[in-house]
C-alpha cells in the first residue's frame, strides 16, 4: 500500500469513528467534509512533508457550517500568525484557499469538531483517542523529520502516546528549552506556544515566538534531509 492508499484508508477510517463523547466528526457534515484526515489538512497536506504541524482542534461545528468545512480565507489570527512562524524557518505558504504548493503537513490532534464556540474546553480523553487511532498512523504515514507542537496540552499528549518520559514543568517555556524531544523513527519534535489570539496576546508575545521558531530553523539547516 502507498502513501495516498493508506493515507485513504485512514481518513475513510476516521469519517466512521464515533469514539468520543461530546464531539461531532465532520462526516456528519457530509456536504463540507473533506478527502483529508481533517479540515486544517485542506490548507497544507503533503503527504511528503518535512514537517508536520499539530494543533490542538479545528474549532466547532459552528465554525464548520459557518466556513463550509474550510478555514475562512482571510482573518483568523492563528493561521495569520502560523503564516509568519514559517516564514522564520524558510518556508513560505499562502491565505488558505488561495492556489499554492504543498510543502507541509498541518493537522489537529482532535479531528473532530467541539460545541460551545473556539475557545470551548476540551477533554483529555479526546486527545488520547485521536492520537492512538489516527495521530500516530498519520506519522507513520507522513515520515516528517520534525513535529512541531502547538502548546502544552499538545506536546504532552504527543509525548505520552509515544511513551517518551518527562516531567511536566511549572512553566511551558521549560519544555520549549529541553526541546527537541526525540521521537522513534529519526524525528524530533519541538514545544511551542499556540500561535492564536490567546497564545499571543496572554502566554508569548509574537516577537518572542518567532525567537523560537527561529531554533527550529537553526535545527532543520543543522539536519536537511
Amino acid at each position: 500500500m502507498n502513501k495516498t492508499e493508506a493515507y485513504n484508508a485512514l481518513v475513510q477510517n476516521r469519517q466512521h469513528c464515533h469514539a468520543c463523547n461530546g464531539l461531532t466528526n465532520p462526516a456528519e457534515y457530509s456536504r463540507w467534509d473533506s478527502h483529508h484526515i481533517g479540515p486544517w489538512s485542506l490548507w497544507q497536506g503533503n503527504l511528503d512533508a518535512q514537517v508536520m504541524i499539530v494543533g490542538q482542534d479545528w474549532g466547532d461545528t459552528k465554525y464548520f457550517v459557518d466556513w463550509q468545512g474550510q478555514d475562512q480565507p482571510h482573518g483568523n489570527r492563528t493561521n495569520e500568525n502560523l503564516r509568519q512562524l514559517l516564514e522564520t524557518i524558510g518556508i513560505s505558504v499562502k491565505d488558505p484557499r488561495e492556489p499554492q504548493q504543498q510543502v507541509v503537513f498541518l493537522t489537529n490532534l482532535i479531528l473532530c469538531l467541539k460545541k460551545g464556540g473556539l475557545q470551548a474546553a476540551v477533554e483529555d480523553e479526546w486527545f488520547t483517542n485521536c492520537a492512538k487511532r489516527f495521530f500516530l498512523p498519520l506519522v507513520d504515514i507522513i515520515e516528517p523529520c520534525v513535529i512541531l507542537a502547538l502548546g502544552q496540552k499538545i506536546t504532552e499528549a504527543i509525548l505520552r502516546s509515544y511513551r517518551i518520559p518527562f516531567s511536566r514543568p511549572k512553566r511551558f517555556s521549560d519544555m520549549l528549552d529541553r526541546s527537541p524531544y526525540h521521537l522513534p523513527g529519526e524525528r524530533v519534535l519541538f514545544a511551542l506556544y499556540h500561535c492564536g489570539n490567546r497564545g499571543v496576546n496572554c502566554n508569548r508575545s509574537i516577537e518572542e515566538q518567532i525567537s523560537d521558531w527561529q531554533r527550529v530553523g537553526t535545527w532543520l539547516r543543522q539536519n536537511k534531509h
